[in-house]
Parts: structure tokens; sequence; C-alpha cells
């Protein structure tokens, strides 16, 4: 069965139980709006008198005959200097112009042009409009980076770390098998064309490990053949330094993008 709270067609005569009125105050009433309209004419003039006040004869009322300027045409600019005078009448005025004559003052229907020479194309690109300024150039150098060439780039390219460890592992012979390992492990700090620097590292690290095994075959001393290793180790140390100097002469020399 429908009741009041289905909605208001369904509200029985008497308030239901638990219906309290608001306590709001009456609402306000608006103002009266001004009609428009007020004191008008009901019925339109029946004649039309003339206005009180004079006004000019039709005759007068024709178009200026001054000289116009041609929409075909372009327009022409006067170009002032800024310096010339005082800046007040640089800024409002244009008859301070460059040069030994004096241009005539510009009236508003004139035609304004640019004085300024076209724009000439940039150096190294082809001329718009032509073939080759649609299509791809002729070179593309765009992966190419330009690195100055010096001692720091080039040694930077190598890296401190692994230049470091090598010069100490040419020196200390005893520890030259060990330190040329550390190198094998920094050649993630080299910046130019790591993986073969990596490569030329472990072939010097398998030469040590060669001359380390043919020094074991005849004697079976293990000191002779760590004193060989060290040996072989303390060449390839000084030799990788050359070999990787001369890599990351030749990638900044290429411009090679310096890998992360």
């Amino acid at each position: 069965m429908a009741t009041w709270e289905d909605g208001p067609e369904y509200a029985p005569v008497e308030w239901p139980t638990g219906f309290v009125a608001p306590e709001v105050g009456p609402l306000s009433t608006a103002e009266p709006t001004a009609d428009p309209s007020a004191g008008a004419p009901v019925e339109p003039p029946a004649r039309f008198d003339a206005p009180h006040d004079p006004v000019p004869p039709l005759a007068a009322l024709v178009p200026t005959t001054a000289p116009t300027r041609d929409p075909a045409e372009p327009f022409e600019v006067v170009s002032a200097v800024v310096t010339a005078g005082s800046a007040w009448g640089s800024a409002h005025s244009t008859q301070a112009i460059a040069g030994p004559e004096t241009a005539p003052i510009w009236t508003p229907d004139q035609a304004v042009a640019s004085n300024y020479p076209p724009p000439q194309p940039m150096q190294g690109f082809p001329a718009p409009g032509t073939p080759q300024w649609f299509g791809p150039p002729a070179e593309y150098e765009a992966g190419r980076v330009q690195v100055p060439l010096t001692v720091g780039t080039v040694t930077e390219g190598l890296s401190w770390g692994i230049i470091i460890t090598l010069v100490l592992g040419g020196i200390i012979s005893y520890l030259s098998p060990v330190l040329l390992v550390i190198a094998f492990f920094l050649g993630g700090q080299v910046r130019y064309r790591r993986r073969l620097v990596r490569i030329g590292i472990i072939v010097a690290m398998a030469i040590v490990a060669i001359a380390g095994a043919g020094a074991m075959v005849g004697t079976s001393d293990s000191t002779l053949a760590w004193e060989s290793m060290d040996t072989a180790s303390v060449w390839s140390c000084w030799l990788l330094i050359a070999y990787g100097l001369g890599i990351s002469f030749f990638a900044i020399r290429s411009g090679d993008h310096p890998e992360a």
C-alpha cells in the first residue's frame, strides 16, 4: 500500500506521525520591476514632425573625395632614427630620417612597406623551395658529437680508475695479475667503445693465464708460474693503457656518443 513517503500525491489529509513543521521565517518578496513601456503612447503617431534640434542637410552628407590608398598596392614604411633629436621627438615624429635627405611626413592614407631586405637562407642549408629543401640531407651529421679532442677528454674516455689500476699493475709486479682482474671489473667506467676495451683486457688475462700454465708444465712450481704471470701482466698493463687511450682517441675524433 502506498504511503506519503512515495510522493506528494499519496499524502494523507492529516499530518503523519513524526512530521514537524520547519521553523523558518517567511520568504522575502522581490522588488517590483519597472515597466520600461510605462507612459508610452498606445497608438503610433499619425504624422512626423521636424526635429526640434537643427540637423545637417542630406546634401552635406557626401563622402569625402580625398585621395585614398589603392588596396592592391603594398604599404610603405618610413623608418626614423631613434637617437636623432630628443627621445620624445623620435618617438612621436617621423621627420628624423637616417641619411642627409629628409623624407616627407607620413600620413595615415599612405601605404606602409618594409625597407628591410628579404631574409637570406641559413648557411649550410639549401634554399627554400628547391628539391634539396624537401629531401633528406646528403650527409647526416645528427649522430656525431662534437667533443674537443684533448688529453683530458681522451683520458676521461678511458676513465682514471682503469688508468691508475693499470699503472699500478705495471709497477707492482707481484700484484700485477690481481690488478689486471680489477681493471676488467672497472670496464664499466669506459665511456667510448667499452666492448673493445673489455675484449682487450680479456685477451691480456688469457695471455697471462697461458704464461702461468706454461711455467707449470715442466716444473710444477707455483712460485715460478706466478713469476711468469707477473712478467706477462706487467707488459699487458702497459700495452692496455696504450690500447685503451688509442680507442678513446679514435672514438672522440669520430664523434661517437659516450656510453651510459
